[in-house]
Parts: structure tokens; C-alpha cells; sequence
């Protein structure tokens, strides 16, 4: 039995065909390189908010968040921390899995348009595309950016056969995306004037019943995963007089009673800087350089391999290779509503992964023709050297700083180290003490889950623990002291009293206790390859035995707030953004906006493996 079992398997990989072996190759490769991101990638402002937001997000029945009005991602990380536990890695979970899958969407995405080379080609740019192995952070991007592909692939596919169940997967993907991040609102205008155009193509009626009946399905199924963000705004309005932050920033209700929640928020009363995107705004780039030329910069500076290569198969397409202008004018239409909106109101890198997506399929019809032209008398074997130089630059390019994503691949984080040493050497009995010097979102992410204070709550603490109940104990202390003095907020060197205050605090502990661990990180401003000898070392941890009231380990156990919400939402009544809901039909209203979100988390699942069986077919 055992033996037919092993011949089965050694028979069906050998009947593996040759291009499947490459994708599946090309799969894994990306696989791993976005684990060693997921792993190491230090944390920023955005990523920090969004950790803590996804828990619990799920038991709590929210629908969305205030500023981001939508909520599949965190049902997905919230889901995550359930079976794997709360970690760094599990907060990048999205990222890593939908962005691996990206690489076989991007291959039958390709090869709707182009051949069955350039196809394998793109999946192998987009495995070790640079910027997008950045962006494997807890950010919703990466994980928006599937389902936009996924959705593009089906309606493409559904105007070439004219299937009504492509035009429904087409639309359900484009609402999957829509209910993870709201900008892909903006790419559906694109898909149908490219309808449109593929119909005049044809020489085809296009209004027509047919036509009619096939968009409005493609509509209808992406309307559906509005319904919870339009449900939960509604609701909200109606109960408190306000909307979460994007609703009320676009229709502006509510904005004299929001402003109490919101008005810190740039966001806020963010406008369009339509002229800027051609003739600078400083407001945005402190420079003065055109929006668009930013937001450009941050794939050509992030991944100039697929840049430059992509800009080049522009020019092969327009002078050589015409008839394949179907993807350009696809590509062209997708960024025409997308890209200047963003570019117009936030630069923030993350948001433009959908340009590098875009490009690669372009880059790959570069290195098609380059090969198709180097290679004489069938060989593949330059080929071969060129996909080696592709990797080469690829591995160097993730050990190079530059603004185009974050800022080292090689080297693990200090929060990600500290998060570690937590779990394995610091008892669930202990306190944590966090210096705050420390950036507050990166303090909630190392203390979740364990009792912790910031280090002025500790000060404050000691100073009036003789009016609190109880008896003195001993009690098992660790310290986290940032030693650089500035971990993250960028603005100490302007608060002389607080870098005072923890350093006497941290003189407290060298007194009172010792040191059991030293963390070092790469020098975010320099190269960072494996090997390399510029690390610095940013956090000190103490552990003291301090004879203080044990009231202490309740105090460090309560709930931490965290932009605008309690971490866990608990209790969620007494979150901000709580509405209680009167009358049947606004019950019915709600109880559909939560069966809608959560067939959300359920097809984000099986979208992979949908994704599997169109490979398979």
C-alpha cells in the first residue's frame, strides 16, 4: 500500500509538465522571500493602529472601522490570531498568503493578453518584485490588490465567452477588494469603458439587453459588500448623528458632532489637490514636485527592474509589438480614475502597489523579446543567465534603503525581537513596563496580551500607590527602555522632560534590577545585507523584583485605548462608534450586513482555493 502510495506520487511528479514545475518553483521562491519579510520588516505608524484593531474585530461585530470603512481585512487577521496565536507574522498573515497567490493570479492574468512566456515571466517578476515583498506588512494593500487582480482576470475572461457567471465572480472579487481598502471603487468606471471598448472592437451593439443584464450582474455582486459599510454608517447617523471618518469626509454629515472623534486626523478635512498633481503642491511633498511624479517614484525607486523594463514594453507594444496595445489601453484606463485621486489627496507608498502590478506584465514583454532574440537555434540557455541576473538584482535591491517601501529585508526588527523575547522569557505573571520613548502603537503591540503600563502610568503609580488598597508584594518587573532615546515617535529630541524622566527611570532599574536583554536592529539609513555589521542597539530590558502594592498587577491589566477604540473592543458598548439599532427593519438591515460580511471571510478563504482549480484548468 505504503509503495503504490510513493509511485503515485514520484509518477505524478514526473507527469508534471515543464511549466508547471517553473510556476510552481517561481511560487515557492516568493513565497519564502515574503516570509522573511512578514518576519523581519520593521513596523510603521500604520501598521502599529492596524494590529490591535483586528482583534477581537470578529467576537466584537463590527462591521468596520471608523477610518478605514471597511472590515474584511480585519476579520482575516482577527481569524488568524484565533488559530496561530498573536504575533508579528500572524499580523502580516494577509499579506503573505494573498500576496504569494498574487504570483499565480498575475500568470492567467498575463496570459489573457499575452503568450504563455510572457505569462511565466510576470509570475517570476512579481515573486521577487522588491516593493511588493515590502509591503508584506499588516496593511491591507497587498491583500486589496488580489482581489482586484482576481476580479480583472474573470471580467476580462467574461467579456471574451459572454458567461453570466463570469461577470458575477468578476463582480464578487472587485466587492471583496472594495470591502478590504474602499479605493477599488475607483478601478470599476475603468472595467467598463473597457467593456465598451472591446464590444466597438467586435463592431457589436452595445446596448443591448444582454449587455445590460451582464453589468448590471457585475454591479449588483460588487454592491453587495458595500452593504456593510453603508449599513453601519446608516445606523450609526441615525442613533448618534455621525458617520466614520471616510463617509464623513465625502458627504460631510455629521461633521460638527464628528469632529469631537475625528478632527486630529488629516484625513479630516483632506481635499483634492487636482493642480498639484501637475504643478507640485508643498502641502504634500515638501519638495514642491508634481503629486503624480511622486506617487510614480515610489515604483521606480522601489523596483526599477520592473520600472524600467516596464517602460520599455510600452515602447515594443507602440512600435513593434501592436497587437498586443489590448493590455496597454487596459492598463491605461485601469490607473485613469485611481491614480490621480490618490496621487491627489495621500502619498503614502503602499497605496500605489497596484502601478508596479500593472507594469510587470509590460517588463515581461521585455524580457520576452530580449530572449526571444538572444537565444539562437532554440537554446534557452541565455535565458537562463537572465533569469539569474533578475534574482541577483532582486536580492540586492532588498538589502538597499530607499524610500519606495520599507526600509530593510534582511535584518529583524526590534519589536518583532522584542515580541519573541516576550513570549519566551518573560512569565505570563510578570509586568511589563514600556519607556515612553517608545512610540505608544509599538508599546500596545509588545504588551498585548500581558499586563503592561507605559512607563508615566509606572511613575505615576509608585508616586501615589500609599492611597491605594492593599498590601505591598513582590513582584517580578521588566523594563523596556529604548536606548537611543527616540523609538519611533521622531519628536523627543523636543521634550527634553520626558527623555529626563525615563532616563531616571531607567537609572531606577539599572539600580533595582539588571540587564537580561540587549536588542540591536539594522541602521534603517544604511544597506543592510545578512553579515553586514551595521546594526545599533535600540531597546535595553531589565527584570527587578520591586516590593510595591500588588494592586499594580490589576492597574496593568486593564483594558489600553488606541485610536479612538479599547484594544479588543471590550467592552463594546463603550466603544465610540456603538449604535444601538430600534425597529424590525433596521434589525433585518443588520443582520444582513453581517451574514454579507461574513460570506466575506468566508470566500476570502475559498477564493484560494478557486484560484488552485483555474490553474489546474
Amino acid at each position: 500500500m505504503e509503495k503504490d502510495l510513493v509511485s503515485k506520487v514520484v509518477d505524478g511528479l514526473f507527469s508534471i509538465k515543464r511549466r508547471t514545475l517553473y510556476l510552481i518553483i517561481i511560487l515557492l521562491f516568493g513565497f519564502v522571500l515574503r516570509l522573511i519579510a512578514a518576519n523581519n520588516l520593521r513596523v510603521y505608524a500604520d501598521d502599529m493602529h492596524f494590529v490591535t484593531h483586528a482583534i477581537n474585530f470578529i467576537s466584537s461585530n463590527k462591521l468596520v472601522t471608523y477610518d478605514q470603512s471597511s472590515g474584511l481585512w480585519f476579520q482575516f487577521t482577527d481569524l488568524m490570531y484565533n488559530i496561530f496565536g498573536i504575533s508579528q507574522v500572524t499580523s502580516r498573515m494577509a499579506a503573505l498568503l494573498f500576496g504569494t497567490m498574487t504570483i499565480l493570479v498575475i500568470y492567467l492574468f498575463t496570459k489573457e493578453f499575452f503568450s504563455e512566456n510572457v505569462a511565466l515571466i510576470s509570475a517570476l517578476l512579481l515573486s521577487i518584485a522588491p516593493f511588493h515583498i515590502r509591503n508584506t506588512s499588516a496593511e491591507m494593500d497587498v491583500m486589496t490588490m488580489f482581489f482586484v487582480l482576481m476580479g480583472m482576470l474573470l471580467f476580462v475572461r467574461a467579456i471574451k465567452k459572454e458567461k453570466v457567471g463570469l461577470f458575477l465572480m468578476g463582480g464578487i472579487f472587485i466587492g471583496l477588494a472594495v470591502y478590504t481598502k474602499v479605493y477599488p471603487l475607483l478601478f470599476i468606471p475603468s472595467l467598463l469603458i473597457f467593456f465598451i471598448y472591446s464590444k466597438k472592437k467586435l463592431k457589436e451593439k452595445i446596448i443591448t439587453k444582454k449587455n445590460l443584464k451582464l453589468i448590471v450582474i457585475f454591479l449588483f455582486s460588487i454592491f453587495m459588500f458595500t452593504v456593510p459599510a453603508i449599513t453601519h454608517n446608516y445606523l450609526l447617523y441615525k442613533d448618534k448623528g455621525f458617520l466614520d471618518l471616510q463617509f464623513t469626509r465625502v458627504l460631510g454629515l455629521g461633521k460638527d458632532v464628528s469632529a469631537q472623534y475625528y478632527s486630529w486626523d488629516s484625513q479630516f478635512e483632506a481635499k483634492n489637490s487636482w493642480k498639484g498633481l501637475i504643478f507640485g503642491d508643498t502641502k504634500h511633498v515638501a519638495s514642491g514636485e508634481p503629486l503624480l511624479l511622486t506617487a510614480i517614484n515610489f515604483i521606480r525607486i522601489g523596483d526599477p527592474v520592473s520600472f524600467y523594463l516596464g517602460l520599455i514594453g510600452v515602447v515594443l507594444i507602440l512600435f513593434r509589438r501592436k497587437k498586443d496595445n489590448n493590455y496597454l489601453l487596459f492598463t491605461l484606463l485601469s490607473v485613469l480614475f485611481v491614480l490621480p485621486f490618490l496621487a491627489s489627496i495621500i502619498l503614502l507608498s503602499k497605496h500605489y502597489i497596484f502601478l508596479e502590478i500593472f507594469l510587470i506584465p509590460l517588463g515581461a514583454v521585455s524580457i520576452d523579446s530580449f530572449s526571444t532574440k538572444i537565444n539562437k537555434g532554440g537554446s534557452q540557455k541565455y535565458t537562463k543567465y537572465l533569469v539569474i541576473l533578475l534574482i541577483f538584482s532582486s536580492i540586492i535591491l532588498l538589502g538597499i534603503t530607499n524610500n519606495g517601501g520599507q526600509s530593510y529585508f534582511y535584518g529583524k526588527s526590534d519589536v518583532a525581537q522584542i515580541i519573541e523575547f516576550k513570549n519566551e522569557k518573560i512569565p505570563e505573571s510578570s509586568i511589563i513596563i514600556v519607556d515612553g520613548r517608545i512610540y505608544r502603537g509599538r508599546t500596545n503591540w509588545i504588551g498585548v496580551g500581558r499586563p503592561y503600563l507605559e512607563a508615566a502610568d509606572f511613575i505615576q503609580f509608585l508616586n501615589k500607590q500609599e492611597e491605594l488598597p492593599g498590601e505591598k508584594s513582590t513582584l517580578d518587573i521588566y523594563y523596556i527602555e529604548c536606548a537611543f532615546d527616540d523609538c519611533g515617535w521622531g519628536t523627543v529630541k523636543d521634550q527634553p522632560g520626558l527623555n529626563e524622566s525615563m532616563e531616571s527611570l531607567t537609572n531606577f532599574f539599572k539600580q533595582n534590577g539588571q540587564v537580561v536583554g540587549r536588542i540591536s536592529e539594522p541602521n534603517g539609513q544604511e544597506n543592510y545585507f545578512p553579515g553586514s555589521a551595521n546594526k545599533i542597539n535600540t531597546i535595553n530590558i531589565y527584570n527587578a523584583k520591586l516590593n510595591v502594592k500588588s494592586v499594580l498587577f490589576s492597574v496593568a491589566s486593564q483594558p489600553k485605548e488606541w485610536f479612538l477604540y479599547t484594544i479588543g473592543y471590550n467592552p463594546v458598548y463603550d466603544q465610540f462608534d456603538y449604535y444601538e439599532v430600534h425597529g424590525w427593519s433596521d434589525r433585518l438591515l443588520e443582520m444582513v450586513a453581517h451574514a454579507v460580511a461574513r460570506l466575506a471571510l468566508i470566500l476570502s478563504l475559498a477564493s484560494l482555493v478557486y484560484l488552485v482549480i483555474l490553474i489546474r484548468r
